[in-house]
């Protein structure tokens, strides 16, 4: 398959892939898919150049080299003004064809239309939304075992309904598919969101998975992130690292559940959760307060 763009930017080449390689052997893979005279479209960001070159060159999940083709026809369609007169608009790509135009999908949307058209995408026309950016995360790791460690925790992420299919991580993570790398798994409160390796995938599935690219803010940036388009069991909602999210992301950051438990730090020792016996000295406290 191959992309021309009237631009006169020049062909790519093995040489000017190499800056997008994860692993050996990708940007050969990548030109004997795309042609020989395959230029990116000159409007193209750079991240979402190097997102789809990985998933074209290596295809680990079931579509995904569908997602790259459709966010380089997206561009292209946009170098050569075929979003005029829907600048406001958001474009659903499939198949390297234009679907439909319209607002922005919301989750459940946006899970019926992948379920039903794997691969597509929608994106917007106008380029200053872009990136897409997650809430932002503070590292706020405040709380401390006893051992003086960070107050660690052990994560199980499944789907409802899927008993038997289940994410574990221990403590300590470490990714074997990408170099093992290591995340340490963690209770942050400055998380909004729960923040968790890219294996997730791997052991759930490509489904409910949006194709569309955010970029962490805060902590771990400017590492992208993958959002679920469902909910998840006990987390309310998750993200994930990219595949090779950069040495500056060194943790998995859990607080949704958090969030639904009462919590303290106290001075010199690790988070306590607040059970029925604290509820005196909790109400004459807050009574104390104004």
């Amino acid at each position: 398959m191959e992309f021309t763009s009237k631009e006169q930017n020049p062909p790519e080449t093995l040489q000017s892939l190499l800056k997008y390689e994860h692993k050996p052997g990708q940007a050969q893979r990548f030109l004997a898919r795309m042609g020989k005279n395959f230029r990116w479209p000159s409007s193209m960001p750079e991240y979402l150049r190097r997102h789809s070159f990985r998933i074209i060159a290596d295809i680990e999940f079931e579509f995904d080299d569908e997602v790259g083709f459709n966010f380089i026809f997206f561009y292209n369609a946009l170098d050569r003004g075929e979003f005029t007169g829907h600048e406001n608009e958001w474009v659903t790509v499939h198949n390297q064809k234009v679907v439909e135009y319209g607002k922005e999908y919301s989750d459940d949307q946006l899970d019926y239309v992948l379920e039903t058209m794997p691969g597509a995408i929608q994106h917007p026309v106008d380029q200053t939304h872009l990136p897409l950016r997650s809430k932002p995360a503070k590292m706020m790791i405040s709380q401390r075992a006893n051992s003086g460690d960070d107050y660690k925790i052990r994560i199980r992420i499944r789907r409802p309904n899927e008993i038997n299919l289940i994410a574990i991580f221990s403590y300590d993570f470490y990714d074997t598919m990408n170099n093992n790398k290591k995340y340490t798994c963690v209770v942050d409160t400055g998380a909004p969101e729960s923040i968790l390796p890219f294996h997730v995938k791997r052991i759930l599935g490509r489904q409910e998975w949006s194709t569309n690219l955010r970029r962490a803010g805060g902590y771990g940036a400017p590492a992208e992130q993958v959002c679920a388009s469902r909910m998840f069991e006990v987390q309310a909602k998750i993200l994930l690292w990219e595949n090779d999210p950069g040495n500056q992301v060194e943790y998995a950051l859990g607080n949704d559940v958090t969030d639904k438990l009462a919590y303290v730090h106290e001075p010199g020792n690790s988070l306590k959760f607040l059970d029925i016996g604290d509820e005196i000295k909790l109400t004459t406290f807050l009574n104390t307060c104004h």
